[in-house]
């Protein structure tokens, strides 16, 4: 499973469950400001909630900056295939 299948997977289990879905482009060289970059790909908003959400595929490797916002942040959470599989990211959304 790509990214991209994972996110949209994702995305729409989140919107069905009432979640509102933050998500920077996908494309790395397009980012909105200079800060943005490491920013996790999903940020998910319910019920005062909140949950970021790396994406990557089974062999993806967190970068730098990636792992400088996920320690900064609250309920920040890697996510691969296998989590989509097992019910991980249904269990967080739930």
């Amino acid at each position: 499973m790509t990214e991209a299948e994972l996110r949209t997977l994702i995305r729409d289990l989140a919107h069905t469950l009432g979640w509102e879905v933050f998500a920077l482009p996908a494309n790395r060289t397009v980012r909105p400001v200079k800060d943005a970059v490491g920013y996790p790909d999903l940020t998910l908003a319910r019920h005062h909630s909140v949950l970021f959400m790396e994406l990557k595929t089974d062999a993806g490797k967190v970068s730098d900056d990636q792992w400088r916002w996920g320690i900064a942040l609250p309920e920040w959470y890697v996510i691969r295939p296998a989590d989509w599989n097992s019910g991980r990211v249904a269990g967080l959304l739930a």
